[in-house]
């Protein structure tokens, strides 16, 4: 699915920006805080934060909303959600929120009728891009990241630098490319199906001919690049972004073709043991300045309408277009992308 750049005025004034705006909202959530105080805490399964980042949101809303404690148990996504099925087949309700970067995982969840029907009051406040990521309101956007291009400025200046996706197969580029592998990384999984989407099924053929060197994780496509072992790659804008704030010699290109898109969602479980918290826990998650404020400080991309990144960092309004694949295509696109790439590579 290719999102079009839309333009569109952001709500007016502080107040409206504010994660709940107006008395009845306000009085909502404070009803809300009551009962989650009766509940005392929750669980929350966390993937796409590092521990100390979901750590520090635990506390933070703890101390914005007093009496509710946040029980943190953050692992990687295939073991979330393996964790989260055997709660399920020994009937054990553990989690409340579920928060992964695999897609397919709340298809499932929702196909087996495990997730609970709930859209946050401060989804509203997110950019209108990101909402209605599940039409139903089972599972909502909680994080958003970017791919892009990123080149080495110690190797490539940047008149010469990539400027289109097609450039990883341009012969210019052979043995100087770096990318991910989509057997392993939901993200260049992602990006893999939005290639074969642009370019069709000969693509990664042309890719692997260009000697790219494949990593596991998309991250490591920054790695090679910093170290100047490779002069381009795919890979997150915002990790770029933070090395290039270390003094490294990075910077990142929006594609003509559009930045790749990359939503990480939060769902309550539907049987949640402490659903009040859960259900003020996804108001602070999906629209709070707190959560915003961790995104602006680690570099990456805050949800609310109107609100920007650091400078330097490539936002939702900094590409022509927005590459972004549904829930649908990755379930149905990724073991297609995945034999594709392994035929032309070998891996």
């Amino acid at each position: 699915m290719r999102i079009d750049r839309r333009q569109f005025t952001a709500l007016a004034g502080a107040a409206a920006l504010a994660p709940w705006a107006g008395a009845q909202a306000q009085a909502s959530l404070d009803t809300l805080h009551a009962a989650a105080r009766k509940e005392g805490e929750l669980t929350w399964y966390i993937v796409y934060l590092p521990s100390e980042d979901a750590e520090h949101l635990g506390r933070t809303f703890s101390e914005r909303f007093p009496g509710v404690k946040v029980n943190v148990v953050r692992t990687t996504a295939q073991v979330a959600f393996q964790r989260l099925n055997q709660d399920l087949q020994a009937r054990t309700a553990n989690c409340d929120v579920f928060s992964s970067t695999d897609l397919a995982h709340y298809l499932d969840l929702k196909r087996r009728k495990l997730l609970l029907q709930h859209t946050p009051a401060s989804s509203a406040q997110m950019d209108k891009r990101l909402q209605n990521l599940d039409p139903e309101g089972y599972f909502h956007v909680a994080s958003v990241a970017m791919v892009g291009l990123i080149y080495n400025t110690a190797k490539v200046k940047a008149a010469d630098a990539p400027t289109s996706w097609a450039d990883l197969v341009d012969p210019k580029w052979r043995n100087l490319a770096s990318v991910g592998h989509p057997g392993f990384s939901g993200f260049v999984g992602a990006w893999a199906i939005e290639m074969k989407n642009l370019y069709g099924e000969g693509w990664f053929k042309k890719l692997a001919e260009n000697k790219p060197q494949v990593g596991r994780s998309i991250i490591d496509t920054v790695t090679t690049v910093t170290s100047g072992e490779r002069s381009i790659s795919a890979g997150p804008i915002n990790l770029a972004a933070m090395g290039a704030a270390k003094g490294n010699p990075l910077a990142v290109v929006a594609p003509r073709e559009g930045l790749m898109l990359m939503t990480s969602p939060s769902a309550i479980m539907a049987n949640a043991p402490h659903p009040n918290a859960a259900k003020l826990f996804m108001e602070f998650l999906i629209g709070s300045e707190e959560v915003d404020k961790l995104a602006f400080d680690r570099y990456g991309i805050p949800k609310r309408a109107g609100a920007k990144p650091r400078p330097g960092v490539l936002g939702l309004d900094d590409s022509p277009k927005l590459l972004h694949a549904t829930a649908q295509e990755v379930v149905n696109g990724l073991p297609e992308v995945i034999d594709l790439w392994r035929d032309a590579f070998g891996v």
